[in-house]
């Protein structure tokens, strides 16, 4: 999580009973576990991708304007961050539909 504070410079709010989030207005992001199978979407390739077992976080980024350029690129820096020294395996992905990239 210090890895998106430091890309999006806000901190991380931690409540009891939820999820940790964070508010970079208009944008908001959420980090947990997700409810997703292997499985439930494909690489472009058509492999599986191996959600439950491989990838078991979920950053979620959404932009309450509902700016889908400005989502995107913020989901992209978070990705481009979370993967830039190679020791974190990510796969960002449009909506659960359309994987755009991976790592590992």
């Amino acid at each position: 999580m210090a890895v998106i504070e430091n890309v999006l410079g806000r901190l991380f709010i931690r409540e009891p009973g939820t999820d940790p989030y964070l508010r970079a207005d208009p944008l908001a992001v959420y980090v947990g576990g997700h409810d997703f199978d292997d499985g439930d979407i494909d690489f472009p390739d058509g492999a599986p991708v191996p959600l439950l077992s491989g990838y078991p976080n979920l950053v979620e980024v959404r932009d309450t304007e509902k700016d889908q350029g400005r989502q995107e690129a913020a989901a992209g820096r978070i990705y481009a961050a979370l993967t830039a020294d190679g020791s974190r395996q990510a796969v960002l992905v449009d909506d659960m539909q359309h994987v755009l990239k991976s790592s590992g």
